[in-house]
């Protein structure tokens, strides 16, 4: 058996779902079901209501009940856990275990504990010291999706088993509506959880230094994170809701509404492999960016926008003034072609199940 473990429902329903109905195995999802139990249903062959509480920093109750659940697992079953915090959750709950199933864990990301802030950096200096004394002993591969993650993290951690890079988590393209031809006001988007380090701030720097401007749009889709310390305080989203030439669009259907925007600027500071900018590329959006590891190979490989050196608004700012000089080279067909061959679900699956099968 193979088991998918997240901290959170929507981590294992936003495309580990999809990877589940394409891989060569039965899959069964451990998470908290909350929101999303429809969409894992239908996607898993059994669910485990795991009762974990991600708002907490180390929700203990959970911690043991995942212990618990682990113990009974056999020598030939597979563990997948998902996230950097669901797999420091798992080191402290496999603590005293003795191993005798396999254990990959995909970092889609380095999130919270490599921020740059001051309580992130006092985290990151506490949690060391464990994780390098059991992860090489609990996990036997660690799945990055870009190298700059790889060396940080395999530094940190030291971390000396099987590493692995496989960009993305799988796109399901079937499902995304298609654009093929720009409005003519344009509509400019940012999509995501609205935090600090998702670059929301810069995004409103941007919308300010263009004020009404004629030919542009702007528009916020997305929700505050209150189980994330980086989350935008109640005061910073109301002010967000009064800015006059911005609306905000609350959570959209990433499948069949994003297609109705031109432009996605994403100013994020950190991501593993920006999911929004594969589907944003794959929808016909031109794409502009932070040039960060997570976003970088994206923009070059299918070359659907333009990356900004260090998330300089002004850049930002320029590029959009002169946007129109850029639409027109858009190659939406051959960006689709990469996506596919690349990023889509079944390429990722295929990739997945050729890694489960060397273990079972």
């Amino acid at each position: 058996m193979i088991y998918y473990i997240a901290h959170w429902d929507w981590i294992l329903k936003n495309s580990r779902a999809e990877i589940a109905k394409e891989v060569d195995f039965k899959i069964t999802g451990i998470s908290p079901i909350i929101d999303y139990r429809d969409e894992l249903e239908d996607a898993f062959s059994d669910n485990i209501n795991w009762e974990y509480k991600r708002q907490k920093l180390i929700h203990l109750k959970g911690i043991f009940r995942l212990r618990r659940l682990i113990k009974n697992f056999e020598e030939k079953d597979i563990i997948h856990i998902f996230t950097l915090k669901s797999l420091i959750i798992y080191l402290i709950s496999a603590i005293f275990n003795q191993k005798k199933y396999t254990v990959i864990a995909s970092v889609t990301g380095l999130g919270y504990l490599f921020a740059n802030t001051k309580f992130a950096n006092f985290l990151k200096i506490v949690v060391r010291p464990f994780i390098r004394f059991r992860i090489n002993s609990l996990v036997d591969v660690i799945i990055f999706q870009n190298t700059e993650n790889q060396i940080n993290f395999v530094e940190y951690s030291k971390f000396e088993n099987r590493v692995e890079i496989i960009e993305g988590s799988g796109l399901q393209t079937k499902s995304i509506i298609k654009k093929e031809s720009f409005n003519q006001k344009l509509k400019i988007i940012f999509v995501g959880r609205l935090l600090k380090e998702k670059g929301i701030f810069e995004y409103i720097d941007i919308i300010n230094k263009l004020p009404n401007h004629e030919n542009l749009e702007f528009y916020i889709a997305g929700n505050r994170d209150s189980g994330n310390k980086s989350s935008l305080s109640e005061k910073d989203f109301k002010r967000i809701q009064n800015i006059p030439n911005l609306e905000y669009l609350g959570v959209i259907d990433i499948n069949t509404e994003l297609y109705n925007y031109d432009i996605l600027i994403l100013p994020s500071y950190h991501e593993g492999f920006s999911r929004i900018l594969i589907e944003a590329a794959y929808a016909g959006l031109y794409c502009i960016a932070n040039d960060i590891p997570g976003t970088r190979n994206i923009i070059n490989t299918t070359n659907c926008g333009t990356l900004i050196k260090e998330n300089n608004v002004e850049k930002y700012v320029n590029e959009l003034k002169n946007i129109s000089k850029k639409l027109p080279e858009l190659d939406r067909s051959n960006i689709r072609k990469v996506v596919i061959n690349n990023y889509s679900v079944e390429a990722i699956a295929k990739i997945m199940t050729n890694l489960y099968k060397e273990y079972v």
